[in-house]
């Protein structure tokens, strides 16, 4: 008789712990149906048409793969399971629905091809399984877009018809992705295998992979703490991290420049630990630099990921791999073509194309420009006379920014160092004293001022929004004030960074504007220029529900734009099959935004939603909205809910449906969600 899936688990389990190159189990496996004295042959069920129209993307684990639409997934700590339905994934024995495991182990550094050997990866990870009484057929080799991999069938002894068959019920796979295993289990009972393992490789040949994050850098004996963590203030302000109290470890020595990632991680070049990496939320993620760099005074990210860091404590630039090892250093003190004034380069932007551009302002008075795959010199550019340049970035046309205290203006150069416009005059009393500068995708610029607060400008210099506050001389700042900032940037998401200091106090604050909290222009201040939103609107591209009416009535009915015309019943909508219960309604998009805002379309006895919650890229669910449920008066009727921009990229959305009020079956055609890429 087949062992239990307990025994199979801690054999698996065990199996990982003896071989030198294992990694972790899957946290738990299907038990394979029992032998029986006998069991009769069941009609196989027929192959299955169904397309892979739906995307899982693991962001975490660098690849994604396809599956068919509207079935149900989960995560269990790493193993991320897909199943036709919710029921199948939360059963502990093999039905007539496939049931697909899948987990990723990162590769070891510095792979050799002895280390990374599929078929050695394979024999480990079949040793708990097949410990535990399952029986492994033979591996064929095969490849998933140019990637090796191997294949085996699971087999089990059953009693048919008083003989003995070998019966098969799953699949094993492992594949050596570029810089991870990837493993993937398949499961069914016997007499639906033939068919539903069919799905089985179409889902594992659908598999595709991308750079995952890099993975923190392991962390020294004296590694840094979270730093103090604020997140209740004025209107405004979205959180701080830092400030004079806390363990040494913990705190800014002097934080300085910052730049954000696309998917909103920030970095932040400090004096005392090189590197700070935090996440959108302002959780500590790692340090790196701290020995490879003398004093860093601003960092810049490149379109591959690389960091660069100016180090004006050394007269150089270092380039970092995304990784956050060490990749290039170039720069010493001089004047001549690729070196530097003294206390140079303070700042550092890069380019659309990947050049750095290094502001050398205290003696040379120019910005000087590499390649940034090999730190060669390309040119010099000499800023015009009689301006003291403060801070620098460059759009996405190569065009040079300025942030020039003694006009309390922000330049605008052409590509050869040319002033094309002086951006921000007369737009505060007294001028602008910019500490630093930034700009977003939208060309929209962001200024960090000594004494007016952090300011947006449209592209063509007019004043769009004002946040934050100065502090009292001598005192520490409050949540939103700021002392002496010195680095900002603007993330996707609409928030911005400012980093500040004063005295023993050191920080990192993100902020967002009124007129991107509301998304309407600050009626505090003029109307001045346009504001581009760049908003994203989507409607759910597949989902999954609790229950359903009938076939007729499925969870794809809310898939796609409202499709129902006024208030009525209608079998293009999705409903319960029960109308006084409790469901549940999943749906996923296709483009992962920064959300700020969900619609959901109701078409028939509306007002039954007690609960939305967000799911974002980290698998994360993050309330919304929750009301006690009745019977709204207006049908048809759009829920809108507005909220705050979200920290991290919003992938789906689960909503509560709560009928015990007396629903008489509430149905909901369509939900819409709105935000930035």
């Amino acid at each position: 008789m087949l062992r239990s899936i307990k025994s199979g688990f801690l054999c698996f389990l065990l199996s990982c712990f003896l071989v030198a190159c294992s990694f972790p189990p899957f946290p738990q496996t299907l038990a394979p149906l029992p032998s029986a004295p006998s069991l009769t042959p069941t009609l196989a069920l027929s192959p299955s048409p169904l397309a892979l129209t739906s995307l899982l993307r693991l962001q975490r684990e660098g690849f994604s793969l396809r599956y068919p639409r509207n079935w149900a997934t989960r995560r269990i700590s790493n193993t991320i399971e897909i199943a036709p339905t919710k029921e199948a994934l939360e059963s502990l024995t093999l039905g007539d629905q496939l049931v697909i495991k899948i987990d990723a182990t990162p590769l070891l550094a510095s792979p050799s091809t002895e280390q990374h050997d599929v078929q050695s990866y394979f024999r480990n990870s079949s040793l708990g399984l097949q410990r535990a009484g399952h029986m492994l057929g033979a591996t064929l080799p095969f490849t998933v877009n140019g990637q090796a991999a191997l294949e085996a069938n699971l087999s089990a002894a059953l009693t048919i018809s008083q003989t003995s068959v070998l019966t098969p019920y799953g699949k094993l796979v492992v594949l050596l992705a570029p810089s991870q295993i990837v493993r993937i289990l398949g499961q069914a009972a016997p007499a639906a295998w033939e068919s539903q393992g069919t799905i089985f490789d179409k889902v594992v040949r659908s598999i595709d992979f991308f750079a995952p994050p890099p993975s923190p850098t392991p962390i020294p004996a004296d590694h840094a703490l979270q730093p103090l963590l604020l997140i209740e203030g004025p209107p405004g302000f979205v959180l701080r991290v830092g400030s004079s109290e806390g363990p040494r470890n913990g705190r800014f020595v002097l934080a300085r420049g910052l730049d954000i990632g696309p998917d909103g991680t920030v970095y932040l070049a400090e004096r005392g630990r090189g590197i700070w990496v935090l996440g959108a939320d302002g959780k500590l993620i790692s340090t790196f630099g701290k020995e490879e760099l003398l004093d860093a005074h601003d960092v810049a990210l490149g379109p591959k990921g690389d960091v660069f860091v100016a180090d004006y404590g050394r007269n150089a630039i270092t380039r970092f791999r995304p990784d956050g090892t060490l990749g290039l250093r170039w720069g010493q003190t001089g004047e001549g073509p690729g070196q530097f004034g003294l206390m140079s380069p303070q700042h550092i932007a890069v380019g659309p194309d990947g050049s750095v551009y290094a502001l050398d302002s205290h003696i040379n008075n120019s910005i000087v420009r590499f390649n940034g795959n090999d730190g060669s010199f390309i040119e010099r550019l000499e800023l015009p006379p009689n301006i003291s340049p403060n801070d620098l970035a460059v759009d996405a046309e190569g065009n040079l920014f300025i942030a020039e205290t003694i006009g309390k203006t922000v330049l605008r150069l052409d590509q050869k160092g040319q002033i094309v416009a002086r951006l921000g005059e007369g737009v505060m009393p007294g001028g602008i004293t910019a500490g630093a500068i930034a700009l977003d995708s939208r060309g929209n610029v962001y200024i960090a001022t000594w004494g007016q607060g952090i300011l947006k400008l449209a592209p063509n210099g007019s004043l769009l929004d004002q946040v934050g506050a100065t502090a009292q001389p001598g005192t520490t700042p409050k949540p939103g004030e700021f002392s002496l900032p010195n680095g900002i940037a603007a993330s996707p998401n609409g928030t911005v960074w400012v980093s500040d200091n004063s005295g023993e106090y050191s920080a990192l604050t993100a902020l967002r504007f009124p007129s991107d909290t509301s998304g309407a222009p600050n009626p505090n201040l003029p109307a001045q220029g346009p504001t581009n939103t760049a908003l994203l609107s989507q409607w759910a591209a597949s989902a999954t529900a609790s229950t359903q009416y009938d076939t007729n009535y499925g969870p794809d009915g809310v898939t796609g734009p409202p499709d129902v015309q006024g208030c009525q019943d209608s079998n293009n909508a999705w409903a319960s099959a029960d109308p006084n219960g409790i469901d549940t309604l999943e749906v996923r998009f296709d483009t992962p935004v920064y959300a700020s805002k969900i619609n959901i379309h109701q078409n028939h006895q509306p007002g039954f939603i007690g609960k939305v919650e967000l799911l974002d890229e980290l698998g994360a669910y993050t309330t919304v909205y929750t009301n006690t449920t009745a019977l709204a008066a207006e049908c048809p009727n759009v829920l809108a809910i507005p909220f705050q921009p979200t920290l991290h990229r919003i992938v789906g959305a689960r909503l509560t449906i709560d009928q015990k009020g007396g629903a008489n079956w509430t149905e909901l055609d369509a939900v819409e969600l709105i935000g930035m890429r």
